[in-house]
């Protein structure tokens, strides 16, 4: 019994020494002439908060080191002032950091201080970097689509149209291809899990984002940033195709609170767009040919606008005569229904059925048309 005690123990000691393990981290650098000044190590608390977890003051030879231990490897910040940051991969590899400040000028005469960080590290800082500056280089990408087509519908003339889906397409074939790219040569990386935050998540279906995850090696899926990913992908699953539709309250344009669930019973379609977003008005005419044909039989349009100004959300309705339901938190991209539903990239549609389930999601134009004549044929 003694004996069978002391194993029991030792299995426990064992289970609580591998919780307890932590991730020393040590980042030397040098601030040019930044001696007194301080450097500071930061904490992803969201994906757009930081919180500071330890700091140094430059030494008089301009250099510095942070040295600590953390729960698990992670992607961090390094940063000289609240405005200039670098991203890090932090684990047991040494990272060397150079920091070079200088003093620019705009156009209006005003000054300022602007820090340049570079950071050397293992390869999972190089992926980290890439993924980043990926991550910028599409959404920008995204932008100019946006534009292109709006530009485009502006001017009324259908060569122009014809140019701006042209070109639209030309960019998403770009943008699909590098991102295809990037994941195939980082797929054993552990730091690739941050592009799947960063952007995968955001701007790609479920589907789309299980496949890149399947992909992922076992070391990966393994790894605390994985796990973390694994955990982020199944909350995008319950508003996906297959979950219930969650339940929320905002505003109408009369002032008046409308929520989700005053719809049951109906088949919706829950549009998440804004005035200024050139995709969503292209969808226009689809939508109120949809809407005239199945309004009678029992479907509603929910828009979601992620306008911030009442009027220009007001003044889109009344303009291009869109006579459903319509309702906003007037917060932009930091709407709460928008963020619980996982949408950084305009529009986004869900159809949901009577019942509050998620049925269908990302259909637009011939497609979205075809999936309404199905519906209401049964």
């Amino acid at each position: 019994m003694k004996m069978k005690r002391f194993y029991g123990l030792c299995i426990l000691l064992a289970i609580v020494s591998m919780t307890m393990a932590q991730i020393p981290y040590q980042i030397m650098g040098t601030w040019d002439n930044g001696a007194g000044k301080t450097v500071y190590l930061q904490k992803y608390i969201t994906a757009d908060s930081l919180q500071a977890v330890d700091s140094v003051k430059v030494a008089q030879d301009f250099s510095f080191a942070l040295k600590g231990q953390l729960k698990e490897e992670q992607r961090m910040a390094i940063s000289c002032t609240p405005r200039n940051k670098a991203e890090i991969f932090v684990s047991t590899t040494p990272l060397q950091v150079a920091i070079q400040e200088k003093t620019i000028t705009d156009r209006k005469g005003r000054t300022r201080d602007v820090c340049k960080i570079a950071v050397k590290g293992d390869h999972e800082q190089d992926v980290l970097k890439s993924g980043e500056e990926l991550s910028t280089t599409a959404s920008f990408f995204q932008l100019g689509k946006m534009i292109t087509l709006s530009q485009a519908m502006d001017s009324k003339d259908t060569t122009a149209m014809d140019s701006a889906k042209y070109k639209v397409a030309m960019i998403d074939s770009l943008i699909t291809k590098s991102i295809q790219t990037y994941m195939d040569s980082t797929r054993n990386d552990v730091a690739s899990t941050y592009f799947f935050e960063r952007y995968l998540m955001t701007n790609n279906t479920l589907d789309e984002v299980l496949a890149f995850y399947g992909n992922l090696t076992d070391r990966v899926k393994k790894s605390a940033p994985g796990l973390a990913l694994k955990k982020k992908i199944e909350e995008m699953e319950q508003v996906n195709v297959g979950g219930m539709a969650p339940n929320f309250k905002l505003m109408t344009p009369e002032g008046k609170e409308l929520s989700l669930y005053d719809l049951r019973g109906h088949i919706v379609l829950l549009d998440f767009w804004a005035s200024w977003c050139g995709p969503c008005l292209a969808e226009v005419p689809n939508l109120k040919a949809i809407y005239e044909k199945y309004h009678g039989k029992g479907l509603e349009i929910l828009g979601v606008s992620l306008d911030e100004k009442e009027a220009a959300w007001k003044g889109a309705i009344e303009r291009k005569g869109l006579t459903w339901k319509h309702v906003s938190s007037l917060k932009g991209w930091k709407c709460p229904i928008a963020q619980r539903f996982k949408v950084t990239g305009i529009p986004r549609m869900y159809i949901i059925d009577a019942q509050g389930k998620i049925i269908a999601q990302d259909l637009r134009g011939e497609k979205l048309a075809q999936k309404m004549d199905e519906l209401f044929s049964k």
